[in-house]
């Protein structure tokens, strides 16, 4: 039984490589792009939460060693803008990332701070996000 190639087939066949590389493309994409959100999602649940090894571990292995409470309490600092800073909760909207080089981006972001009788909104913010060991972190400026 000898099958022939038609054009539709060969089409079909085409057609299914594509989007199998363009999927390939997407989840990498996705995966490589969304650490960096969820890095800095991560930093502020644990800055709400005063979680001291969640908030090292957004930091490279090196630059967290040194990190203490004083730092977390330096990032809670973030909740001045409401006028009850005892429980309150961060929120990220991303605006974009800027490739800065060699494996550094600056990814900008608004932050919607709020609690359960207020809610302000902390516009423009941007930080450094670099590759650690296979995972995104911020980088610490001296």
């Amino acid at each position: 039984m000898n099958k022939k190639l038609t054009a539709g087939k060969l089409a079909g066949i085409i057609f299914c490589g594509a989007a199998l590389i363009c999927t390939i493309l997407l989840i990498f994409m996705s995966s490589y792009y969304g650490g960096q959100m969820k890095t800095v999602n991560k930093f502020f649940t644990a800055v709400e939460r005063s979680d001291m090894n969640s908030y090292k571990a957004c930091f490279s292995k090196a630059d967290a060693k040194d990190l203490t409470e004083t730092d977390i309490e330096a990032a809670r600092a973030i909740a001045n803008v409401l006028e009850d800073t005892e429980d309150f909760r961060a929120d990220v909207t991303f605006k974009g990332r800027e490739k800065l080089g060699s494996g550094r981006y600056s990814v900008t972001f608004d932050i919607v701070v709020y609690n359960d009788s207020e809610k302000e909104t902390i516009k423009g913010v941007s930080r450094v996000l670099v590759r650690d060991g296979g995972k995104w972190v911020f980088e610490i400026n001296d």
